[in-house]
């Protein structure tokens, strides 16, 4: 009986080594994806500076001015929409209404489409745009006459140029609450949303320190 008792015991203590050795390589496991995921937040803790945004005066959906100093303390990102492209025009749309809605409780944040157009942007169509959208108060549509917007268009583009490849229309641009570009991005990209929001984090995170 003894001998039988020690047997079972010895045969217990064998098939507890699989599952120590388990219970041990899952907690390496998780230690080391905490610790690369806190060197990711380390590595994000502070964003590139691109330099100023360059400076607008343009009206909004509700016809009123809208111009980059009532922009001043607010985290914004900034994008064009080229009125002659329908195809790309809704796929960047629809990754700003994604981060509109998450910005509907962020009173510090702000989207802000550009929109290109042959003809002048007139209030009307700015608004029918931000209806289609279901834009919130965070989001503004901006136009002007094609002047405006092509001097606009001009004044952006160094900063692409010098940054990243690809069109201008296709970017988005995050900028701090002192308008300084901190990041662009790929508007086309399906995961430009989550690295926009996780930016947007991370100077949040800086500004309240």
């Amino acid at each position: 009986m003894v001998e039988r008792m020690l047997h079972l015991a010895s045969v217990k203590r064998r098939s507890l080594i699989p599952i120590s050795v388990t219970l041990a390589a899952t907690a390496l496991i998780v230690l080391g994806y905490f610790s690369w995921n806190a060197s990711i937040r380390t590595d994000r803790a502070e964003l590139p500076r691109y330099g100023s945004a360059p400076e607008f005066d343009l009206e909004d959906q509700d016809g009123m001015p809208l111009d980059k100093e009532s922009l001043h303390g607010k985290i914004w990102v900034a994008g064009f929409i080229d009125m002659a492209d329908s195809g790309a025009s809704a796929l960047l749309n629809s990754r700003f209404a994604e981060l509109d809605q998450n910005f509907r409780k962020g009173e510090q944040l702000r989207l802000i489409s550009m929109v290109l157009s042959a003809a002048n942007s007139s209030e009307p169509e700015l608004a029918d745009l931000a209806r289609h959208y279901l834009a919130s108060s965070h989001w503004r549509f901006v136009g002007g006459t094609p002047e405006q917007t092509g001097n606009l268009l001009d004044r952006w583009k160094p900063i692409v140029s010098a940054q990243v490849d690809g069109s201008l229309v296709s970017r988005f641009f995050l900028v701090d609450s002192e308008g300084v570009i901190r990041a662009t991005y790929d508007g086309r990209s399906p995961e430009t949303v989550q690295r926009v929001l996780e930016d947007i984090g991370t100077l949040l995170r800086s500004s309240a320190k």
